[in-house]
């Protein structure tokens, strides 16, 4: 059996030293209970000393075998990203109790459960033009000591490497993108003719979006009655649509964002049955540039409305 021997009066190791000159990135993890933590700059208590996997997602190749040799190259789909962070924490006034509290709420911002489900923290990173993108994230690997960092623990400072995987590989704007496309007006008791196509308030003719991030962009939309909206874009040649006929003033709320599809009205209730659909793509996203939309709304009247919400996707942070 080992003896472990403890050495009376030892001096405590010295924390490292860091010289990161200017800083690449403006990091932040703001965890499941919307807590933010800057780990950018090296005069607070906690900060970042490297970041690996903001770059490109992970690609994985679908393929068959060619007699020849060679392969048949059938899919290439992205796949879950692994983000890791190394982090320095200390407690510069040599206060013990102060960095175990420290180690403490660190500890608990990177436990990504809540309530016994998975709750993702979120990562941003800040861009030099004022912009940032973010991507949410699991920690599967939190902070831990390694054997050969025993002797820090329960000093006044501490390394350590966490792990992240982010369910959704790419990035997105921090900031939502809004369209609104009112109906044609007409004088007071005389509605148009159905159909209506509708544009954007600023724009006359055809509906054009553009989307200039690297993914696809997943819309909100928020259709505002009367009518019965019928949306397409001609650009994928999707279309999808409502069955049901809104009422002046009646909302409906369809989400087409993968694993958060849904149509609800108003008042809340699930308006999923009243879609009309040929399949779950059919609740079409916005392709990478421009999309020429087509967006109707068979009898229109004064208060038709349709709104539209998106965050652009990015390849890299």
């Amino acid at each position: 059996m080992p003896l472990i021997a403890v050495v009376a009066n030892e001096p405590a190791p010295l924390p490292p030293t860091f010289d990161f000159g200017p800083q690449p990135l403006d990091l932040t993890y703001i965890d499941p209970d919307g807590n933010p933590w800057s780990w950018s700059d090296p005069s607070l208590p906690v900060f970042a000393t490297a970041v690996a996997g903001i770059g490109s997602p992970p690609i994985a190749l679908t393929s068959l075998p060619l007699p020849g040799g060679g392969i048949l190259a059938q899919a290439m789909t992205p796949q879950v990203r692994t983000i890791t962070v190394g982090l320095y924490l200390y407690n510069d006034a040599a206060d013990q109790d102060a960095f175990l509290d420290l180690c403490d709420q660190l500890t608990r911002a990177l436990w990504t459960l809540r309530a016994g489900q998975p709750a993702p923290g979120t990562l941003i990173v800040g861009r030099h033009d004022g912009t940032s993108r973010q991507v949410q994230v699991l920690c599967t690997d939190p902070p831990t000591l390694a054997s050969d960092d025993a002797s820090k623990s329960g000093l006044t400072w501490a390394s350590y490497v966490v792990t992240f995987q982010a369910p959704d590989p790419f990035w997105t704007d921090s900031v939502a993108n809004h369209m609104q496309f009112g109906g044609v007006s007409g004088s007071a008791g005389v509605p148009p003719m159905p159909p209506v196509s509708l544009n954007p308030s600023t724009v006359l003719g055809a509906a054009t979006v553009t989307n200039s991030g690297d993914a696809d962009a997943y819309p909100v939309w928020t259709i505002t009655g009367p009518g019965t909206p019928t949306l397409t874009n001609s650009t994928t040649g999707l279309s999808f649509g409502l069955d049901a006929a809104l009422g002046a003033g009646e909302v409906v709320t369809v989400d087409t964002r993968p694993q958060q599809q849904s149509a609800v009205d108003g008042v809340g209730a699930n308006r999923w049955a009243d879609l009309t659909r040929v399949n779950p793509r059919a609740l079409w996203a916005l392709v990478p540039g421009d999309n020429q939309l087509n967006l109707q709304l068979t009898g229109a009247g004064v208060g038709s409305l349709i709104s539209l919400s998106y965050v652009q996707r990015w390849l890299r942070g």
